[in-house]
């Protein structure tokens, strides 16, 4: 009896083994963290080199705080660096400046002016309904370069202002 047990055991590790190749010669797929961002100290502008997106870098980004309606006026209001088509950016927008792998600030490097706090995203936080208008939302996103993460608040609360341009 248990040689026949042996001899089924046997028989099913061979019929449903199988065999690990390490290549390596391979590389693990570009993460997140991958995307590189060029800094311009001229004009105090930071470039995420994959999506274009143009980052406000001066003093101005470590000192402004508004409340979110404000920030959104500053950022439409702004002319910096030659441009005027500056925003406050969106949740996923300011989420990509987040490196994870650091903290105090956790922000990509090519970033001087940063205040390990809270800045706005234009991003609201509820939809009470499709036909509201931005008045009708109680909080918005906004992300925490002190550990790199992402929350919602009141809207009245004064937060900082980092703009964001499309293009070059």
């Amino acid at each position: 009896m248990l040689k026949k047990l042996l001899q089924i055991t046997l028989l099913t590790t061979t019929l449903f083994s199988y065999e690990i190749v390490i290549d390596k010669t391979s590389q693990a797929p570009k993460a997140k963290w991958g995307v590189t961002f060029t800094r311009d100290d001229v004009n105090e502008v930071v470039v995420n080199d994959k999506t274009g997106l143009m980052w406000q870098d001066d003093k101005s980004a470590k000192i402004v705080e508004k409340d979110w309606n404000g920030a959104k006026d500053y950022c439409q209001s702004l002319n910096f660096s030659g441009f005027n088509n500056w925003y406050l950016p969106t949740i996923k927008e300011l989420e990509t400046l987040i490196d994870i792998r650091k903290y105090n600030p956790a922000i990509k490097d090519g970033f001087k002016n940063v205040a390990t706090s809270n800045y706005w995203s234009s991003s609201l936080s509820v939809s009470p309904s499709i036909s509201s208008s931005d008045s009708d939302y109680d909080a918005a996103w906004y992300v925490d370069f002190y550990y790199g993460d992402s929350s919602y608040n009141d809207k009245t609360d004064e937060r900082y202002v980092r703009c964001v341009r499309t293009g070059q």
